[in-house]
């Protein structure tokens, strides 16, 4: 199964986004699952996954995914608007 992941450590929350043919699209911080997407395309610059940074403060940095996905995948991973790893999309 192809699995093509992108990461960053942020305030030393550790974020990975992980993307599968089976099980979509994973936005993982500090381990733990906060959000997940089963889409298959996204033609045009999406904003796919998102979450706060720290769960237990909801006003804190947003981290959030934009993917655009056609015949491959790439995906930008942005916290409080600044890109912090992933791919040009």
């Amino acid at each position: 199964m192809p699995v093509k992941e992108w990461g960053a450590v942020v305030k030393g929350r550790k974020i990975r986004v992980v993307n599968t043919w089976t099980r979509g699209t994973t936005l993982y911080i500090d381990g733990e699952c906060r959000d997940r997407n089963t889409g298959w395309f996204a033609p045009t610059r999406t904003l796919w996954l998102s979450a706060p940074l720290a769960k237990e403060d909801p006003e804190s940095d947003l981290v959030q995914v934009f993917v655009k996905a056609v015949f491959s995948v790439k995906a930008s991973i942005v916290v409080a608007g600044e890109p912090v790893a992933g791919d040009t999309v």
